[in-house]
């Protein structure tokens, strides 16, 4: 019997466009500075983009009720469960999916430019540089991965930041741990938990002053682009009145 994943992949020219909007809505609408990142390096003389790798990263859920979600679920299913490892059926599995996921990604690429350059001039470079300045006159999406954490509880996803006091020593792990859980049974959020156990003396938390969230480092969907940094230089940045000096050394 045919996987169900295969519902998606032999029906591209349905899905793939569908998938391809439904990425490309979420970057222009939910892209901000805590699931965006980049790292990129400019060369000082030219002002060009030394490396073509991927050098930026977009990450998010899916949500309910879209295509993304049914792929999603369905790349996971359990009709896969019987699938050995590194057997022929899962490489040609594994292929057909990377084709199709290769196929959405020149979707967007083609067909979205002004959205990936609108949402990356305004989140990566805040709207500090014109057109002119950094044309961005390339952007290309290399890769989508896709995983699936549902079983994980979303308390667990995030990094949380543990402030003590000065000097003092404390259970770090212990201390995640008991938040964590805390929140999975009661669903409460971590600054009441924090203040009823603070409260309470206990002791796991007797040097700790705060515990907060901060970024989420487990996303199902990752998007990674190459994104062309380049910065155009003209005869007005460059200084008129210059002079080198060489110092002989006696």
């Amino acid at each position: 019997m045919k996987k169900k994943i295969y519902s998606f992949i032999d029906n591209d020219k349905k899905y793939v466009p569908l998938l391809a909007k439904e990425i490309i809505d979420t970057f222009k609408n939910e892209a901000n500075k805590e699931n965006v990142e980049y790292s990129y390096t400019i060369d000082g003389e030219t002002k060009k983009i030394k490396e073509r790798d991927a050098n930026t990263y977009f990450v998010f859920d899916t949500v309910g009720e879209t295509n993304l979600d049914d792929f999603k679920k369905l790349l996971f299913d359990e009709d896969l469960a019987d699938i050995e490892e590194n057997s022929d059926e899962e490489v040609v599995l594994m292929e057909a999916v990377r084709e199709f996921l290769f196929k959405v990604c020149k979707t967007i690429t083609n067909e979205y430019k002004d959205d990936l350059k609108e949402t990356i001039r305004r989140v990566v470079l805040g709207n500090k540089h014109k057109e002119e300045k950094v044309p961005l006159s390339e952007i290309e999406v290399i890769s989508i991965d896709v995983a699936d954490y549902s079983s994980v509880p979303e308390s667990f996803k995030y990094i949380l930041r543990i402030g003590k006091n000065p000097g003092s020593e404390i259970n770090t792990d212990e201390i995640i741990k008991f938040v964590q859980n805390r929140q999975e049974v009661t669903g409460m959020d971590i600054d009441s938990i924090f203040s009823i156990e603070k409260q309470a003396g206990n002791p796991l938390f007797e040097n700790v002053v705060i515990i907060e969230p901060t970024r989420k480092f487990l996303n199902e969907i990752s998007i990674y682009f190459f994104v062309d940094y380049t910065i155009i230089t003209t005869e007005e940045d460059t200084p008129k009145n210059s002079c080198k000096a060489k110092i002989k050394k006696i």
